[in-house]
């Protein structure tokens, strides 16, 4: 059965199996040095229908240069042969022209998030009588707001398709946050807390499912990670902006922190409309903006689109079967109920919790060495900023030598170590610099999340199946911020000697977490080797083979 051109998560539902061709197959050719008979403009409504094939076997080999894929367009069957260096100029393409925007929002989502350290520096307590705990209460709120609507959002993102529905929300929480510069009480901070994390609900896992949807797995940690950049360093870019909004301090009649509000707020809102005019239905829609109201030239050729398309099926055909995520009850349940992915929600609630009260409480405990308002924000950026590059250099690793565990083992070790050094080096101005080394080398440690959720997915085989990872880990990761920032807590102040052990505590259960998981994975995957001999059946169960032949059936 064909399929409409709709988005990559509509593609393919009833793909047909798929084969590999040689140079003398007698479809209709592509061949990238020849003018393919499908380069038309995308100055017209694309009603070609695609089915996709996949391959008989799973190589990177080239037959005489070329990449081979059949796809199917108005019922004929269509060779699409590429070089890698075409290949390379498309996704090249997706990276500097679609990853950024996704990118982009996910940098409001996390400064709209976090924006309120630089708002508890202000007079936000004095001015509402807001008490510290309540504003903690605040936060959390927030976070248990978006784990309550987290799949749902999801279940309508599919329907409705991602070009719309995840551009709507950023305004609806853009809005949302700009309301909140007018809280005047605890109740009033509550309700607006709860109804952002609920507009902000599903953004992550619906993003990072599209974004799978258009990288293979060879692509998708670094891919992944660059997503995450914006939320790494938005703790840094939100501290610039808190400092500047400071500044304003009765202009307008605002206080500073309505002024941050207002600004994010605002900022929010230009970033979702931006999204909607640019986030394209498929690739063969990249000229489509604001969902095809105005018409221009795409920054994909019909003919650079199949080869995006035959890419990705060429590298993992599951991604070109079941894609209309038709998600059954059992789907939910092999997920939530199989061994492999407790470990990550473990590892997940302990690791970002560790140093998750760092981005509410950061502000303050800076300003609490002598520092002022103003000045505590700005020394609040560079610690994040070197994180999310750190983290972007580790992310590449991964995707280099496919050994995640490790990876966040590494980032495990060095947040202990800086963690450590900030429980001995108490809150006084006579250590004002030694504590804020400390503190920026803590924060320096390299952006992990990306890796663990990818991993996750990565060791589930179908569409389906990788969607649901997502939404429950990011549902867990979420759940955690309800308890993360409640280890800073106005009893424990300056020296917040309870946070710090609780700190230490988590992180040692995440550096724990990793490597017991990490050893699971290698002991089953000596079982899986030895047992793929005898039933050759459980080839359906490889999820990737190395460089020496040896298949696996985890990444680890």
């Amino acid at each position: 059965m064909a399929i409409q051109h709709t988005s990559l998560l509509d593609q393919a539902a009833d793909a047909a199996p798929v084969r590999q061709v040689d140079h003398d197959d007698k479809a209709t050719s592509t061949h990238p040095d020849t003018e393919s008979p499908l380069d038309t403009t995308q100055e017209k409504d694309i009603s070609t229908e695609v089915v996709f094939q996949s391959s008989d076997q799973d190589t990177e080999d080239l037959q005489d240069g070329l990449f081979h894929q059949i796809i199917q367009k108005d019922g004929k069957d269509v060779h699409v042969s590429w070089t890698r260096e075409e290949e390379a100029r498309v996704v090249r393409k997706a990276d500097f022209l679609f990853l950024p925007i996704f990118s982009l929002m996910f940098t409001w989502m996390a400064i709209d998030r976090t924006n309120v350290s630089g708002v508890l520096t202000s007079t936000f307590l004095h001015d509402t009588g807001i008490t510290r705990d309540q504003a903690n209460t605040g936060v959390s709120i927030l976070w248990l707001g978006i784990v309550l609507l987290e799949i749902p959002s999801n279940v309508v993102l599919h329907r409705v398709g991602p070009q719309y529905w995840i551009p709507a929300q950023v305004v609806v929480w853009g809005l949302i946050e700009v309301l909140q510069s007018f809280v005047t009480n605890a109740g009033g901070w509550y309700a607006a807390r709860l109804f952002l994390g609920l507009a902000e609900s599903g953004f992550i896992p619906g993003s990072l499912y599209t974004l799978s949807r258009w990288y293979t797995q060879d692509e998708l940690t670094s891919r992944t990670a660059l997503f995450f950049f914006g939320a790494s360093i938005a703790s840094a870019f939100g501290s610039l902006i808190s400092s500047g909004a400071l500044r304003l301090e009765g202009q307008g009649g605002l206080r500073g922190w309505q002024w941050i509000f207002t600004i994010c707020g605002v900022s929010t809102i230009a970033t979702g409309v931006l999204a909607f005019a640019l986030i394209p239905r498929s690739p063969y829609h990249t000229g489509h903006l604001f969902g095809g109201l105005v018409r221009v030239r795409g920054w994909l050729s019909e003919r650079e689109a199949d080869v995006f398309y035959a890419r990705i099926i060429r590298r993992d055909d599951k991604k070109g079967h079941g894609s209309r995520l038709k998600i059954r009850w059992k789907d939910i349940t092999d997920v939530l109920f199989n061994w492999v992915t407790w470990p990550y929600l473990l590892v997940c609630l302990s690791g970002l919790q560790s140093v998750n009260g760092l981005s509410t409480w950061g502000g303050t405990i800076i300003q609490s060495l002598g520092f002022s308002s103003i000045h505590a924000n700005l020394l609040n950026a560079p610690g994040p900023l070197l994180g999310s590059l750190s983290g972007i250099v580790l992310a590449s690793f991964v995707d280099r030598y496919k050994r995640f565990g490790f990876a966040i083992i590494f980032a495990g070790l060095w947040t202990l170590a800086g963690l450590i050094a900030l429980y001995s080096l108490p809150v006084t101005s006579k250590s004002s610099w030694s504590f804020y080394a400390a503190y920026v080398i803590t924060q320096a440690s390299p952006g992990w999340q990306p890796i663990n959720v990818t991993w996750l997915s990565l060791n589930f085989k179908t569409p389906q199946k990788r969607a649901i990872a997502y939404a429950i880990y990011i549902g867990c990761s979420n759940l955690g911020g309800t308890y993360g920032n409640q280890v800073f807590r106005g009893s424990d102040a300056p020296l917040y000697r309870r946070a710090w052990i609780a700190c230490l505590s988590l992180a040692a259960v995440w550096i724990l977490g990793v490597i017991i998981q990490t050893f699971l994975f290698r002991v089953s995957n000596r079982r899986f080797a030895k047992e793929v001999i005898e039933k050759p059946e459980l080839e359906a169960e490889v999820a990737y083979i190395d460089r020496t032949g040896r298949k696996y059936r985890y990444y680890w």
